[in-house]
């Protein structure tokens, strides 16, 4: 992942773990940064992808096309991604 966005397939691979792989999610609610190299992406602000409880797959699911949308943007700066996966709050950072 650049500082900005994320490609389409990375965005899209992201949330495949996100919402389908339980240990994915355990490993980036711990761990952000491993759990993205896992999936060959890399961050150069990983302080930013702590989330307080992550979006439940529902969640996510309910707002993939959005979020995939928003991940791929030229405008998603990277202080804001985080928001994207915090539960209850991943339509409002994304809207």
């Amino acid at each position: 992942m650049s500082t900005s966005k994320l490609t389409p397939a990375e965005a899209s691979n992201l949330l495949d773990h996100l919402i389908g792989d339980t240990a994915f999610r355990a490993l980036f609610t711990t761990d952000p940064v491993a759990a993205l190299a896992s999936l060959g992406i890399s961050v150069d602000h990983y302080e930013c992808l702590e989330t307080d409880e992550l979006a439940s797959p529902e969640e996510l699911q309910l707002l993939r096309s959005e979020l995939e949308a928003y991940l791929t943007s030229e405008c998603t700066m990277p202080m804001t991604v985080v928001f994207c996966f915090e539960a209850g709050k991943v339509g409002d950072a994304i809207g």
